[in-house]
């Protein structure tokens, strides 16, 4: 069986939308990475491929999803792939995911943050890339791009050369208010030069602990933003977490926001708990992992960041005062 003696594997979602360059994108970093053995499924609404001719292959493995968009099919196409692969003892340094243009990525996160999963492959990142030139009349009509730009941890604005510096400045803002985690990057025709886009360790619990502590708007019930109905906010509350209280209420929150909740990232403070606790959930699921240990000196906060639409920051705040003591 796969993996037996092997760690999980490296898997990169790119996501962006229609006409953003993700295809070139995609040869790009395969060219760049020419020694490492590449999986890639690549999927493309409808039942003719168009991009799938436009992948530079050599060495790697392309399997094309052509039946519908693969954030539909997940659980059972991609689902069966990636399956199979488990079952066949196949090796691949990397696994890329390109998605449609339409997709949803928070279907395709969720399939790679169950037990079983993660036994086989590792989460690495999610790419999302911007049409600098037809973003603003593409936002206000899309709700997909705006999902995409909420879950995506590396966001490339590319083709940058088509718009003014100002009208750059303002999507760059616009974009860093609604997903203040991402990395941003601006690029032409999709180079990235040196700028690392594979084994990102994006959810590495490190990682995400040390963006958390780094969201600017850490200040109990600091709204950060409400951009055509996406709110970003984070709670910064000192004291013990009642775990039990916070773990039934968290499942019911989660479910009860299932179409409007994008993102949780959190540091939580556990009573007799010598780690950190590191929260991320992404549209339904989430997961629990250990962080750096508290220092003895540090004042014990908890953190936490919510995206979503149309979320009622004041019951969430009321909700986690009952938590915390």
């Amino acid at each position: 069986m796969m993996n037996e003696n092997k760690k999980p594997i490296p898997v990169t979602i790119v996501t962006g939308f229609l006409g953003a360059g993700k295809t070139t994108f995609l040869n790009k970093l395969l060219k760049k990475n020419q020694k490492k053995k590449f999986l890639i499924i690549e999927n493309e609404a409808g039942n003719i491929n168009i991009d799938g001719g436009l992948i530079d292959k050599k060495e790697n493995v392309l399997i094309e999803l052509t039946n519908g968009c693969i954030c539909c099919s997940l659980n059972s196409e991609l689902g069966s792939l990636l399956n199979s692969l488990i079952l066949s003892n196949t090796w691949y340094d990397n696994i890329i995911i390109e998605a449609t243009g339409m997709a949803d990525p928070s279907e395709i996160i969720q399939l790679f943050m169950g037990n079983r999963a993660q036994q086989y492959f590792r989460l690495d990142a999610v790419i999302g890339l911007v049409d600098a030139g037809l973003f603003s009349s593409q936002f206000e009509k899309f709700t997909e791009i705006r999902r995409q730009i909420a879950q995506s941890d590396i966001i490339l604005i590319n083709k940058t050369d088509c718009v003014e510096e100002q009208v750059l400045t303002d999507l760059t803002n616009q974009i860093h208010a609604i997903n203040p985690f991402a990395e941003l990057h601006k690029t032409q025709y999709a180079e990235t030069g040196e700028i690392k886009m594979i084994d990102s360790f994006s959810y590495k619990p490190g990682k995400i602990e040390k963006k958390i502590s780094d969201f600017s708007s850490f200040k109990p019930a600091v709204s950060a933003n409400n951009s055509h109905g996406i709110n970003t906010f984070g709670f910064s509350i000192e004291g013990k977490l009642n775990v039990e209280k916070f773990s039934f209420w968290l499942e019911d929150f989660i479910y009860t926001n299932a179409e409007n909740l994008l993102r949780i990232k959190g540091v939580l403070n556990v009573p007799d708990m010598k780690h950190k606790i590191i929260l991320q959930s992404v549209s339904g699921h989430f997961q629990v992992l250990n962080g750096s240990e508290w220092n003895k000196t540090e004042p014990r906060i908890n953190q936490l960041v919510f995206i979503g639409t149309d979320l009622n920051r004041e019951e969430i705040e009321k909700s986690l005062f009952e938590f915390i003591n």
